[in-house]
């Protein structure tokens, strides 16, 4: 098969715990080498300590490459006051960000804080797509008090967090028709991706890497190897990210 490919889950920027360090030149050169057309992006420093520096810096830092790049708004925590709600909206509205990046780290700080609500239905309310670094059952809690929310499980469940069971994810997936599943992972089950498929259908599964922590070229091959029809495939690896970004096929 020779499919269009968009990824829905990529880091930009540094990341000192993890010795890596990334710009827009060496995501495109990964990218061009894995036959990924466009990536969503996140930033590294916002996810943890610094929301409005890492935000910026990802605006500039992608906006000659508009065409390859696509930014999520990243926040590390929803204690921040109603601004983080209100910059999302400007960084939406103004500098064509698509999406939220969320993150957890139970116990301390969980995506349904009570804090983290107001930017949520901010999210819904601009119908942007959330990623969610979490675990099935939280990303269902939030769905169910956020009308119209749409949620994408990163990892789909094979996190710490979840302690690598992707079943709950599942799970929480289908109990929900606005959580999707994102096969973003370092580590990988037979028949995981296909078991997904089978229980939510593969309109609901989204491609994602995680590079530069993870090889894009091998989690390509999750997608293009798995005993799937040509017709899933091209909806994971593309068709789906486009409908819910209302992007052109």
């Amino acid at each position: 098969m020779n499919s269009v490919i968009v990824d829905c889950h990529v880091h930009i920027g540094k990341a000192a715990y993890y010795h890596v360090e990334a710009d827009a030149a060496l995501l495109l050169r990964a990218a061009d080498r894995a036959g990924i057309d466009r990536m969503m992006v996140t930033d590294f420093s916002a996810l943890v300590y610094d929301i409005k520096a890492g935000n910026e810096w990802i605006r500039r830092e992608v906006s000659a490459h508009l065409d390859r790049f696509i930014p999520y708004y990243t926040v590390c925590t929803g204690r921040h006051g109603d601004w983080v709600a209100e910059d999302l909206e400007r960084y939406v509205n103004d500098h064509g960000f698509r999406g939220l990046k969320i993150y957890s780290v139970p116990p301390l700080q969980v995506i349904d804080d009570p804090f983290m609500l107001p930017l949520l239905a901010k999210a819904a309310e601009l119908r942007v797509p959330v990623l969610a670094h979490s675990t099935g059952e939280e990303c269902l809690s939030l769905c169910r008090q956020v009308p119209d929310l749409v949620i994408f499980n990163a990892h789909m469940g094979c996190c710490p967090q979840a302690q690598g069971d992707w079943h709950r994810a599942v799970a929480a997936a289908k109990a929900h028709p606005n959580i999707y599943l994102d096969t973003t992972s370092s580590t990988f089950d037979n028949g995981m991706v296909e078991f997904a498929v089978r229980e939510v259908g593969a309109e609901r599964v989204l491609y994602g890497s995680d590079m530069p922590l993870l090889d894009p070229i091998l989690a390509v091959a999750k997608i293009t190897e798995s005993n799937l029809t040509d017709r899933e495939k091209d909806l994971i690896l593309h068709g789906n990210i486009e409908r819910l970004l209302g992007m052109r096929g």
